[in-house]
């Protein structure tokens, strides 16, 4: 069964012809309490406010806004970001929050799913640890990456290398 939100249109008509009603009807000096008010926030303003430069009084209201506006545009860039060639790879993933999630691998050329092979090459009796990645549609290996580091993931790698990405291209902001 389907929750109702709030009150239906109908019920809403009523309120506000209910309201205007009790507006126009009502005792109240809704004017003189308004005219109050402002003489108040104009006394306020010449006691305290006034005795700063016009040019700095505008500044410290469109700060905000300003502030609001460059980090509004940084998370609107960071969040269209969302595919990059990395180690001659096409790497994509998505963001929840700050955080990159479902990261993913693709053949540069025919664009397509590639997977991994941790694989150990001796060479000259030298143990290299890498990562081969491999591509069924075009049976070769894409891209071979070195791993010496084996506790830590190639995901989080490629994360540290996009958050570097990003770090370097707000900075030049």
């Amino acid at each position: 069964m389907r929750k109702k939100r709030g009150l239906s249109y109908e019920a809403k008509v009523i309120l506000i012809i209910i309201a205007i009603l009790v507006l126009i009807f009502a005792p109240i000096n809704i004017l003189d309490d308004i005219l109050s008010t402002e003489n108040s926030i104009k006394n306020f303003y010449e006691k305290n406010i006034n005795i700063y430069p016009l040019y700095l009084q505008i500044t410290i209201v469109l700060l905000p806004f300003f502030i609001f506006f460059i980090v509004k545009q940084i998370r609107k860039n960071r969040c269209s970001y969302k595919e990059d060639i990395i180690y001659n790879l096409k790497w994509k993933w998505d963001w929840s929050k700050d955080k990159i999630v479902n990261l993913q691998c693709y053949c540069p050329s025919c664009d397509s799913e590639v997977y991994y092979d941790d694989t150990i090459s001796n060479y000259d009796k030298f143990a290299i640890n890498k990562l081969e990645f491999i591509c069924d549609n075009c049976n070769k290996v894409v891209a071979s990456i070195p791993n010496t580091n084996s506790t830590k993931r190639n995901a989080a790698n490629i994360q540290n290398e996009i958050q570097r990405i990003i770090n370097i291209r707000v900075s030049k902001m």
